[in-house]
């Protein structure tokens, strides 16, 4: 049952994130399941993040605001659904150069392509408390799909969620003209979704 309200909060647990208080001071309850219970999480450690190479060394980044909803029960996952939005001018990659730069028309062109949107078309439970989301991951108006693992794990009244997924920025044509080889700037890019949350 933790597993299944947990799951089922999630979406209003990222969704709160892209609030303008620091995300570290937030904390709130998702809103209650059909069992009217709820979940007080811990925005500072609700996070989504990446790692890539440039010029050969790696460097990590990270996004300030996005959206998750996700349904998910357990024990009967016919009717389960993860829909992920991330703005991707929230973006920070850790230094002022890439900040200015990825936004622009050769990386994530947002102004024409504001969001990345992941959404699944099937959940299946591998083993245990590891689980598979298969879908489509759009950016910039590109649609690919993708298989997304994540792990569920409950101790006491605290449950974290992890899913970790490998992408080459060249399936969605980010890093066009100079920056369409691996010179400068890999192809891969880690990404990284982190949720905790307690139950009240």
């Amino acid at each position: 049952m933790i597993k299944k309200l947990f799951i089922a909060a999630m979406g209003g647990v990222i969704a709160a994130c892209s609030g303008e208080a620091p995300a570290a001071e937030q904390e709130s309850a998702a809103p209650p399941s059909k069992a009217g219970e709820a979940w007080a999480i811990d925005y500072g450690a609700s996070s989504v993040t990446f790692r890539g190479i440039q010029e050969g060394s790696e460097f990590e980044g990270r996004f300030n605001r996005f959206d998750i909803a996700v349904v998910l029960d357990p024990e009967d996952l016919s009717g389960a659904s993860i829909t992920a939005t991330i703005d991707m001018s929230s973006v920070d990659a850790g230094n002022d150069d890439r900040n200015q730069s990825l936004p622009t028309k050769d990386w994530f062109k947002t102004k024409e392509f504001p969001s990345a949107i992941f959404t699944s078309s099937e959940v299946s439970n591998i083993e245990g408390d590891n689980y598979e989301a298969a879908g489509t991951l759009t950016i910039k108006g590109i649609s690919q799909p993708m298989t997304l693992p994540f792990t569920l794990d409950v101790e006491g009244n605290v449950a974290n969620a992890v899913g970790s997924v490998r992408l080459n920025r060249t399936d969605f044509n980010v890093g066009e003209g100079a920056f369409a080889e691996d010179k400068w700037v890999g192809y891969f890019v880690d990404v990284t979704v982190t949720v905790a949350a307690t139950s009240q």
